[in-house]
């Protein structure tokens, strides 16, 4: 029997016949407890701003450059090819199962809550490992931007400690106002690449920029043509940035209408990210005026905007590009907290209680934004450098896309005709996006990685795995006893829905 944790007071109200999300939310045996206002744009932007096209390009354009040349464009569109497929599964499981937890919420109803807590547990080591990494990068960035003494290691971790406070305390006042941050955020990164890209563009047409460059796939260890090695390297690109446009899907409960909403926001905010950022380094590699010098560079990206736009225009873009990595912060702090809030509620995680604890006065998880507030600044300052953790991040968040598409092609057809279907392309589609995420996650993992400080050459194995080892302890020894004794997972179906235990006011 799971109980459904929430607040008390004049949050508890009786199920409003009237209103079908409650309905549907009762259907899985859920009551109303995180306040429901995100719109169509809300949801579209959370993805968007985790995806973070500025971010991404700019924190990875030069390993890209460096493996192929001007043909990172191409292995750009590789990249967001795969991922659509992994998106058009994730979006009918998403009209299937609008739930808060959605991975976790998916494979545990189309397989088992055994399975369940395995794509659950990966997911929240893709967003807990994330987050703080986000935080860390715009610190670095103001550092560096500020210059003298706030470059030092002391003044990015003060700055690293404030950014994550201010992104929690944001959230603590509710999701309305992180959405209305969110959006300020997601419509200076819309307009600030659309305007990047033209203004590089047309800059670099008009010098008479050769659109050659785009087919010359030069790797800078050897001086000729790319490999294949390095071809495959080139994706990781892509496959850094284009992931998050599933974080729509973890805030399904607090979004209007989530079945016809949140797919279209998982698949817009995909597709939107992939053409912006095919379109910024289409515009970034024209006005590269040498390739040679470009892949030696240090900073390729900042150095060619400098370049092309004067040191003006790629400070703006620099601030463009930090609003950007904020909005990228608050997004992955929503979905972290409604993972380990959703987990909570089903008592899949210890200390489930506290965890799934609704605050009454803005209808927020409260202790599941406390918790991530707490565990991201002690990895600030307990680590030496924060890669141990961040390398988990993306081969976590691909092995969760394993997860689930597995789920998708293990359970049967949905019966409902209403929403988002892929009918009988699923299996062909569900297969392709396995091997895809499965070959990234080899990517990933297999070739020897440089870090900086860090003697082995397979971190992001060797992090992962550890936090694997953490999550299969933590099912052995409890939560397996949980699962089976029926006090954890997702209620079955028409089971009653048990009022939330009371909740001190925040």
């Amino acid at each position: 029997m799971i109980f459904a944790l929430g607040s008390s007071g004049s949050d508890r109200q009786p199920p409003s016949m009237h209103d079908p999300d409650e309905r549907e939310l009762r259907r899985f045996g859920y009551a109303q407890q995180l306040r429901r206002t995100l719109g169509g744009f809300s949801s579209f932007a959370v993805a968007f701003s985790l995806i973070s096209v500025f971010t991404g390009v700019s924190a990875n354009f030069g390993h890209g450059l460096r493996q192929v040349g001007g043909g990172i464009v191409w292995s750009w569109l590789v990249v967001l090819a795969g991922q659509m497929l992994v998106a058009l599964l994730l979006a009918e499981l998403a009209t299937r199962i609008p739930l808060s937890g959605y991975g976790y919420q998916w494979a545990s109803r189309l397989v088992n809550p055994h399975f369940g807590f395995c794509v659950g547990w990966l997911l929240l080591l893709q967003f807990l490992t994330g987050f703080p990494g986000v935080c860390a990068t715009l610190a670095a960035q103001t550092g560096h931007w500020l210059g003298g003494d706030w470059a030092s290691s002391s003044a990015v971790t003060a700055l690293t400690l404030a950014i994550i406070a201010l992104t929690a305390m944001i959230h603590l006042f509710g999701i309305r106002m992180a959405a209305r941050v969110n959006d300020t955020g997601v419509w200076t990164e819309l307009v600030g690449v659309a305007l990047a890209s033209l203004v590089l563009i047309v800059l670099a047409l008009q010098r008479g920029a050769s659109p050659a460059v785009l087919f010359d796939a030069t790797n800078a260890a050897t001086g000729s043509p790319a490999g294949l090695g390095a071809w495959a390297l080139s994706l990781l690109v892509g496959a850094w940035c284009l992931t998050g446009f599933e974080a729509a899907a973890d805030l399904a409960e607090e979004t209007r209408q989530p079945k016809r909403v949140v797919p279209r926001a998982i698949l817009l905010s995909l597709l939107s990210s992939g053409v912006a950022g095919f379109l910024l380094l289409t515009g970034v590699m024209l006005a590269v005026g040498d390739l040679a010098a470009a892949q030696k560079a240090g900073d390729p990206l900042m150095t060619t905007l400098r370049q092309a736009l004067g040191t003006g225009g790629a400070g703006v873009v620099r601030v463009v590009i930090g609003i950007s990595i904020f909005a990228c912060g608050l997004a992955s702090m929503a979905a972290t907290s409604r993972l380990l809030f959703a987990l909570g509620r089903d008592r899949m995680l210890p200390g489930s209680r506290w965890l799934a604890s609704v605050a009454e006065s803005h209808r927020t998880p409260r202790n599941a934004i406390l918790f991530i507030w707490l565990v991201s600044s002690a990895v600030v300052l307990g680590l030496p450098t924060l890669d141990i953790v961040t390398q988990i991040s993306a081969v976590a968040g691909y092995l969760g896309y394993a997860g689930i598409v597995i789920a998708a092609l293990i359970a049967p057809p949905a019966t409902e005709s209403d929403g988002w279907r892929l009918g009988r392309a699923r299996p062909w589609i569900g297969t392709a996006a396995l091997i895809w995420v499965l070959g990234v996650v080899a990517a990933l993992t297999v070739p020897p990685t440089e870090v900086a400080g860090i003697r082995t050459q397979h971190l992001p194995l060797l992090s992962t795995l550890v936090g694997l080892g953490i999550g299969l302890f933590l099912y052995l020894t409890l939560i397996r006893r949980r699962l089976v004794r029926g006090e954890a997972g997702p209620p079955a179906p028409g089971e009653d829905i048990h009022p939330p235990p009371a909740i001190t006011n925040s």
